[in-house]
């Protein structure tokens, strides 16, 4: 388990979260304050302080890591700039962080930056100097924390009178930057798994529970061999006096080959408001060898499990939990005709599963029994079901669909449907061409029908649109109540139109909305305070973004254009859907894998479904097909 589980009677129990939380992001530190989690870190450069913050810690994952300080171009502050930590302190905002010299990287001291602003993301930080500890050495991980009314310090620091690299101090604060008592020395790196590689005592955290406080801390060289050991003290002695800790014997927690968790530590705490469980984030590698320096390798990625206890009091850290799994690639081929085509992803609650609806293309068939582009034509609607949140699929069946003598009846073609819940059922927005042809010069309706169960769907109308041909219908509800739906007018230069209506029932056709390129399969979800189109524009999607869905503004370039690296996914992504969950989003889209022009044979034809994970920096979207998908949807409302 990677977080705390929710689900409910015929899905998988679901985390709160995904391992990893947040990639190449090491030293990881998680602020909760005013129904926000604030995230810093060590970023691989070790040339910036970086915040973000979710409403979610799985939405930590692609929040936007706005820079709020940069290492100095000379002098000190100039290298090495790590382990920040973001603390409020008396109505401000304070960041711990370590940071070497230009002239000497190695020179590394403990800083201090701060800020007035009620939002740490806004405001100025402002530099306020070197924390003094007594004697000038090796010193960083800086913490704070306050017990009983005293606010302390603790840190690591090279001992002159010690060989070894750190061990841990602490000390009573005046102010965030300057200690009121002097420095006691808790922890030296003694026990031999404190000794490989390094000698090593750094990174503490501080955890109090019922009458006893903790002190993790890391220990020895950040490869492999990186542990965390545990202080603990009596909560009422006083912890200036190093008599009062007791470290434990053997490491706390380590890394696990049979998880692939190598090297964990560098952890802090998150305790849930309400006495709720706490959370332990640290960060490790899902790999046990290095090529080269461990310090130059990027991959430490913050992680995040929940702590356990034991029966008389203590904290219990387990073993790392195994990186959360990761959709395959393809996420689904049809097992019936292998011509998956035109996904929409559905939550059923009857079922309370995940549901994809898709134009099955009937690939597989001898091209003799289909000539032209029959192929394409008298296809159904598959359904493929997920009990685990959208990581794999199996094939359910097909959707039976009822249309009239005027839509082709059963001999229609059913493509790209769309799906919407409302008033207690469901809508489908069906492209329909009425009959089987094999020429694409055939008129294409956009048929409106219900459904009570998913499965089973009746004619409700024929939307009479722009033209005769017109496929490919996006609904979305606005805020406002009222509806929009996008769809392609073939006619009109394969143009993308708007029709509006205020309750699903009368619909007033808006023309074309988009007027800067050709495209079909229309995609709009609301994401990141925007909201969002996609557009299949044969070589990628094309996205557009507006405040309003009236005006839209076009990203530069195109999500899914290159090639993928994953199976069957090395061809341009086509005819995508989005699904928003929580505060990430994940694309769905398929490929032909073997994009050619003329598709004369079964494996020219087939296509797959497959799923990536949409991501948000400088306010456009950003999509990486071949970075693990670790998909997690929930139920809408969860």
């Amino acid at each position: 388990m990677t977080g705390p589980a929710t689900g409910a009677a015929g899905t998988q129990s679901l985390p709160l979260w995904t391992n990893p939380l947040v990639e190449q992001r090491a030293d990881p530190w998680i602020t909760a304050h005013d129904g926000w989690f604030y995230f810093t870190a060590t970023v691989p450069e070790y040339d910036r302080i970086e915040l973000r913050r979710a409403r979610t810690l799985d939405g930590l994952r692609h929040a936007f890591p706005k820079v709020i300080w940069r290492k100095h171009p000379t002098g000190i502050m100039g290298a090495h700039i790590w382990a920040p930590e973001l603390h409020r302190i008396d109505g401000r905002w304070v960041i711990y962080f370590a940071a070497g010299a230009t002239e000497d990287i190695w020179a590394i001291r403990m800083y201090v930056l701060e800020n007035s602003s009620p939002d740490p993301l806004e405001g100025e930080w402002i530099e306020r100097g070197q924390i003094r500890t007594g004697w000038e050495s090796f010193a960083l991980d800086a913490t704070t924390f306050a017990h009983r009314g005293r606010r302390y310090l603790a840190w690591a620091q090279h001992f002159p009178d010690f060989g070894g690299n750190s061990s841990l101090f602490l000390a009573e604060l005046e102010t965030p930057s300057t200690l009121r008592s002097q420095p006691v020395l808790l922890s030296q790196p003694e026990l031999p798994w404190e000794t490989v590689g390094f000698r090593v005592n750094e990174g503490p955290a501080f955890l109090a529970q019922g009458d006893r406080v903790f002190l993790t801390y890391s220990a020895s060289a950040t490869d492999a061999n990186y542990c965390l050991g545990l202080l603990e003290a009596p909560a009422a002695a006083d912890l200036l006096d190093p008599s009062v800790w007791k470290k434990s014997p053997e490491p706390v927690f380590r890394s696990d080959a049979a998880v692939g968790q190598f090297g964990p530590g560098h952890n802090c705490f998150l305790s849930q408001p309400g006495g709720g469980e706490t959370i332990f984030v640290y960060h490790a590698r899902n790999y046990r060898d290095i090529d080269g320096d461990p310090l130059r390798d990027p991959n430490r990625h913050t992680r995040a499990q929940v702590l356990g206890w034991t029966a008389d009091g203590r904290p219990d850290f387990g073993r790392p939990v195994p990186d959360a799994p990761a959709a395959p690639r393809p996420l689904f081929r049809d097992p019936v005709f292998d011509g998956a085509a035109d996904p929409v992803v559905v939550w059923n609650p009857r079922r309370r599963r995940w549901w994809m609806f898709y134009t099955n293309r009937r690939a597989n068939l001898p091209p003799a029994d289909v000539p032209g582009v029959a192929w394409v034509h008298g296809t159904r609607i598959g359904i493929a079901e997920s009990a685990d949140g959208g990581v794999t699929w199996r094939h359910h069946g097909e959707a039976r669909i009822d249309l009239p003598a005027e839509l082709g009846s059963a001999e229609a073609s059913h493509w790209a449907p769309d799906i919407v819940a409302h008033a207690g059922g469901f809508r489908m927005f069906l492209s329909v061409v009425p009959g089987i042809f094999t020429d694409w010069n055939r008129p294409r309706r956009i048929a409106v029908l219900e459904s009570s169960d998913l499965e089973s769907w009746t004619h409700r109308e024929t939307l009479h649109l722009t033209s005769d041909r017109v496929i490919d219908a996006c609904v979305l509800q606005l805020l406002d109540g009222g509806w929009r739906l996008w769809y392609n007018d073939e006619i009109d230069g394969k143009s993308i139109c708007l029709a509006e209506s205020p309750d699903l029932e009368r619909w007033t056709d808006r023309g074309r909305i988009l007027k800067d390129q050709a495209g079909e399969g229309p995609n709009v979800f609301s994401w990141q305070g925007w909201y969002w189109m996609l557009v299949d524009v044969w070589a990628g999607q094309a996205v557009y973004r507006s405040m309003d869905t009236n005006q839209w503004t076009r990203q530069p370039g195109l999500l899914l254009a290159e090639p993928g690296r994953g199976g069957d996914d090395q061809a341009v992504g086509r005819h995508a859907d989005v699904v928003v969950s929580g505060e990430r989003a994940f694309v769905f889209y398929f490929t032909h894998p073997h994009d050619r022009h003329e598709r004369p044979y079964p494996e020219d034809r087939r296509s797959s479904i497959q799923v990536a994970e949409l991501g948000f920096c400088d306010g456009w979207l950003t999509c990486d097909r071949d970075a693990p998908a670790r998909v997690l949807l929930r139920p809408p409302g969860a």
